[in-house]
C-alpha cells in the first residue's frame, strides 16, 4: 500500500542538511574568501528549489551522497512514491559529512614592535644582507634584540717605525733617527666589532633604544714592555658605545657614551681603510647627555637637527662639563651613498653642519708638587661640515656609477685631542737654579697636548686649525668596486712661539711637530654582501718646530667580513 514519507521525516532530514548548509558557510566566513553570490540568489538560511540545480552541478558527489541519505527510511516508499519529488523538496545537502561545530578561531599573534615590520624587509638588492633580530617575550613586556658587527683582519707595512696598528695624532720619527730610516710589518685583528641594539614597545609615546657595542682594542702596554706576541694576538675588548636614546614628538634625549656632537660625528666622515681617526679628523667617542630635536621629517624635503649636549669634562679637576651644540640641515631629496670608514655604505642625504664646542682647564700651577694654586683657562672649537652628493642616489643599493665629496674645517684652542692634532706638545721641565738631586718634576693633572707652560711659567691652551677633504666614487655597472681618497691638515699658530728656538727647552724642539698633513688613495671591492676587500697607500708628513720634516708611507691591505644588517646609524 502506497504510503507517502512522514511529514516529520522530511523536517527531521530538512534541519540536518540546512545545519550543515550554515556550517560550512560559517567555515568560508572564517577563512575570509566568501564565494560571490550570483544575483538573486536566495539566502543560504532559506535556501530555494533552484538552487539545487546550481549546487548539484558544482558539487555532484555531495548532492548525490545527499539525495540517497534523504531516500532512505523505506524501501517500498522509492518505489510507489507518489508525483511529488522528496529531492525537489529538499534544500541541498552540501557536506553532509561535516558536522555542525563552531568553527576554532586561532590565537591571535603578538603585536610585532612598532617600527620591527618598518625595518625588516625582505632584501631585495644583492648587497642586502638579512638582520639578526629575535623577539623575546609577548605584549607590553617583549624585548626585540638586533645583533650586528663584522670581523676586521689588516695588514700594515710602515716606512718608518713611527706608528702602532693606528695613526691617530702620533707622530713621524724624524729622518735623523734609527726609527726615521727602518720599517715595519703589523697583522692586526684590531677593529672587529661586535654590537647589539635592544628596544622595547614604546610606552607613552616613548621610543626607546639600547645599544652596546665592544671591539678588539689595544692593550695598556706595548712592545717592548710587553711582548710581541701578547700584544698583537691577545687584544683586550674595549668598549665603545653603550647608550640609551628615548625618543618623542617632542625631544631625544641620549644618554651614555657614543660618539661627540662636535663634529656631528659621524655623519660626515671620509672613507678610508686606515683606522680612525686619521691624523687631523676629529674624532672621538665620550659619555654625554644629549638633547635634540629634528624639525621636518627625514621623510620630507627638508629638515632642520637641533641638539646640545654635555660631556665628560675633558679634566675631571676643572669640575666643569664640556659644552657641545649644533645645528645640521638636511636636503633629503638629494642623497648621495657614503661609506663612513669602511665598513658600512648607505644613501645620505646633502647636509651641512655646524657645532662648537666649550672646555674649561683648571690646571695646577708650574711649580714643585705639592700643587697649592691653579691657573685656569677656557678652550673652545667650531667646526663646518659637509656631505655633498655630486652624482645622486634614490636609496642605498643604487650604487653604480655615484660621486659623493665630504669636507670638515675645524677651528680652535685646547681641542687636540678632539681633532687628533696634539704634535706631541708636553710640558717643560721646571726651573732647578739650586740644582736639587733629583730635580724637580711637574705632574700635570690634564692630558698632555691640550695646555702648556711658556718659558716664563704661564700658562697658554694650544691652537689648531685643522681640514679634512674626502671623495668616494663608486664605479659602474654596479658600485661593487670603489675608490675613496682623502687629504688632511693641521696647523698651530702658536706652537712655535710656545717652544722657541731659543728657548731653554732646546731638547723639545726634536718631540714637537707645528702641523702635519696626510694624503691616503683606498680601493674597496665587495666580493660579497658580507665580505668588503680594502687596499690602501697613505703618505704622512710633518714639520717640526726646528724645521724637519720626515714623512712616512703606509701601505695597507684588509679583508671585513660583515654579518647582520646594522640597525643603526652612526655606528
Amino acid at each position: 500500500m502506497d504510503r507517502p514519507i512522514p511529514s516529520s521525516s522530511k523536517i527531521l532530514v530538512s534541519s540536518a542538511v540546512t545545519l550543515a548548509i550554515v556550517g560550512v558557510t560559517q567555515l568560508s566566513l572564517a577563512q575570509a574568501a566568501p564565494a560571490k553570490p550570483q544575483e538573486g540568489a536566495p539566502s543560504t538560511s532559506v535556501p530555494a528549489k533552484d538552487s539545487v540545480t546550481n549546487t548539484g552541478s558544482e558539487q555532484p558527489a555531495a548532492h548525490e551522497q545527499g539525495a540517497d541519505a534523504a531516500a532512505v527510511g523505506d524501501t517500498n516508499t522509492a518505489a510507489t512514491a507518489p508525483a511529488t519529488d522528496v529531492r525537489a523538496e529538499l534544500p541541498p545537502a552540501t557536506a553532509p559529512t561535516v558536522a555542525p561545530a563552531v568553527v576554532p578561531v586561532a590565537p591571535t599573534a603578538p603585536t610585532p614592535l612598532a617600527d620591527e615590520a618598518s625595518e625588516y624587509q625582505e632584501p631585495t638588492s644583492w648587497f642586502a644582507r638579512t638582520p639578526i633580530s629575535t623577539t623575546i617575550g609577548t605584549g607590553p613586556k617583549r624585548l626585540m634584540l638586533t645583533l650586528y658587527g663584522f670581523v676586521n683582519t689588516t695588514a700594515i707595512h710602515d716606512s718608518t717605525r713611527s706608528y702602532g696598528e693606528t695613526m691617530g695624532a702620533g707622530l713621524v720619527a724624524r729622518n735623523d733617527t734609527y726609527a726615521g730610516r727602518t720599517g715595519r710589518t703589523q697583522f692586526t685583528p684590531r677593529g672587529s666589532r661586535l654590537g647589539l641594539m635592544l628596544k622595547t614597545p614604546d610606552f607613552g609615546g616613548v621610543h626607546a633604544t639600547g645599544v652596546i657595542t665592544f671591539g678588539l682594542g689595544a692593550q695598556p702596554s706595548t712592545p717592548p714592555t710587553v711582548t710581541e706576541a701578547s700584544y698583537y694576538d691577545t687584544p683586550t675588548l674595549g668598549l665603545y658605545q653603550a647608550y640609551v636614546n628615548l625618543q618623542n614628538d617632542y625631544v631625544d634625549v641620549l644618554a651614555g657614551m657614543t660618539y661627540g656632537l662636535f663634529g656631528w660625528q659621524n655623519y660626515y666622515y671620509p672613507s678610508s681603510v686606515e683606522f680612525f681617526g686619521l691624523p687631523n679628523q676629529t674624532f672621538s667617542r665620550t659619555t654625554q647627555v644629549r638633547l635634540s630635536h629634528m624639525f621636518g621629517a627625514e621623510s620630507g624635503p627638508v629638515s632642520v637637527e637641533a641638539a646640545v649636549s654635555a660631556n665628560r669634562p675633558v679634566q675631571r679637576d676643572s669640575e666643569v662639563p664640556d659644552t657641545n651644540g649644533g645645528l645640521r640641515l638636511a636636503i633629503n631629496g638629494w642623497k648621495g651613498i657614503g661609506t663612513p670608514g669602511s665598513s658600512k655604505t648607505m644613501a645620505l642625504p646633502l647636509s651641512i653642519g655646524v657645532s662648537g664646542v666649550m672646555r674649561q682647564f683648571k690646571v695646577d700651577a708650574f711649580a714643585p708638587p705639592p700643587a697649592q694654586s691653579s691657573n685656569n683657562l677656557r678652550g673652545w672649537g667650531i667646526s663646518l661640515d659637509a656631505f655633498i652628493p655630486v652624482i645622486p642616489a634614490k636609496n642605498d643599493y643604487d650604487r653604480g656609477n655615484r660621486l659623493t665629496l665630504t669636507g670638515s674645517f675645524v677651528k680652535g684652542t685646547g681641542i687636540g685631542d678632539l681633532t687628533n692634532s696634539k704634535g706631541g706638545a708636553t710640558f717643560p721641565t721646571l726651573p732647578n737654579p739650586a740644582l736639587a738631586q733629583p730635580p724637580p718634576i711637574y705632574t700635570g693633572n690634564i692630558d698632555n697636548g691640550l695646555v702648556t707652560f711658556d718659558i716664563q711659567g704661564v700658562l697658554h691652551t694650544i691652537d689648531w686649525q685643522t681640514f679634512v677633504l674626502g671623495f668616494q666614487y663608486y664605479l659602474p655597472p654596479t658600485g661593487r668596486l670603489f675608490v675613496t681618497g682623502n687629504v688632511t691638515h693641521g696647523f698651530s699658530k702658536n706652537m712655535a712661539d710656545l717652544y722657541p728656538r731659543g728657548g731653554t727647552e732646546v731638547g723639545l724642539l726634536t718631540f714637537i711637530a707645528r702641523q702635519s698633513t696626510y694624503y691616503d688613495a683606498n680601493l674597496f671591492w665587495d666580493a660579497t654582501p658580507a665580505v668588503r676587500i680594502g687596499a690602501s697607500v697613505q703618505y704622512t708628513t710633518m714639520e717640526y718646530v726646528d724645521g724637519q720634516k720626515p714623512h712616512n708611507v703606509r701601505e695597507m691591505l684588509q679583508l671585513l667580513y660583515a654579518w647582520g644588517a646594522d640597525p643603526i646609524y652612526p655606528l
